[in-house]
């Protein structure tokens, strides 16, 4: 599949499918590509603010927590609304595999 999408299998880093957080760029597989590209200081700094955000879940009140709100306004457009999707419209040619890669994090963040 890697030689399909136009890359060198050589260039190819494998892993097994049992292998979890596969698509989690927090996860070692994540991290690793990452580290390679940007180096462990950036890579180090993003790990940093996904902690930070994951304190903050845990120890603000609902009524200013971000992710519990973020979570909340979802649910209020879809049953509330009736809104049943959203859009993620990239405007440039650059961001082309972004909105696939936000509805693998909203995949993510909802257990699959």
């Amino acid at each position: 599949l890697v030689e399909k999408f136009g890359i060198d299998p050589n260039n190819a880093f494998a892993f097994w499918d049992w292998v979890g957080g596969r698509y989690s760029v927090c996860s070692a597989v994540g991290v690793l590509p990452l580290s390679l590209q940007y180096g462990f200081s950036v890579v180090e700094k993003f790990l940093k603010g996904a902690s930070s955000i994951d304190q903050h879940f845990q120890s603000t009140p609902f009524e200013k927590n971000m992710p519990v709100l973020l979570g909340l306004l979802s649910v209020w457009n879809v049953s509330f609304l009736g809104y049943p999707a959203r859009a993620i419209l990239p405007y440039s040619q650059a961001l082309e595999k972004f909105a696939p890669h936000i509805q693998q994090v909203s995949m993510e963040s909802n257990g699959k």
